[in-house]
């Protein structure tokens, strides 16, 4: 069993992690964590005002801050995993990456925008649900 779980940091995407790892632990499966960076930094650190290098470090530095605690738990709880990161669109990296390992299934979390919320601004797992053609789970 291969379960591919995106991770951001949030509370909500660690209640993911530990729904995958009930899920895989018994049958000693594999977790592939997944981390998604967006094209431009939205934080007004664009590249235009950044070395590349530069770029990449800070964007190396979120990637590793969202990804440390849920390795963490998989170390802890003794499940195998593997990591991936990718930069662009969320939705499609994700479902592009389980595609790519075999996945089984995505566990993933939501804010829990509401249906409104997601039809103004479009919901990530909702992407996720419509482009994957695996299994989708959404833990709150």
């Amino acid at each position: 069993m291969q379960v591919l779980v995106p991770v951001d940091g949030s509370d909500c995407s660690l209640r993911a992690l530990a729904r995958a790892i009930e899920a895989v632990k018994p049958a000693r499966g594999v977790v592939h964590l997944m981390n998604v960076q967006p094209a431009f930094d939205d934080y007004g650190m664009i590249p235009a005002y950044l070395t590349r290098r530069r770029h990449h470090e800070l964007m190396r530095a979120r990637t590793q801050a969202a990804l440390a605690p849920a390795v963490a738990r998989l170390r802890r709880a003794g499940v195998r995993s593997l990591v991936h990161t990718a930069a662009g669109d969320t939705a499609s990296a994700i479902v592009r990456a389980a595609r790519r390992q075999g996945c089984d299934s995505i566990v993933m979390g939501t804010r829990g925008m509401g249906a409104i919320g997601g039809l103004i601004v479009g919901s990530v797992a909702n992407k996720v649900i419509h482009l994957a053609s695996v299994p989708v789970t959404l833990v709150k």
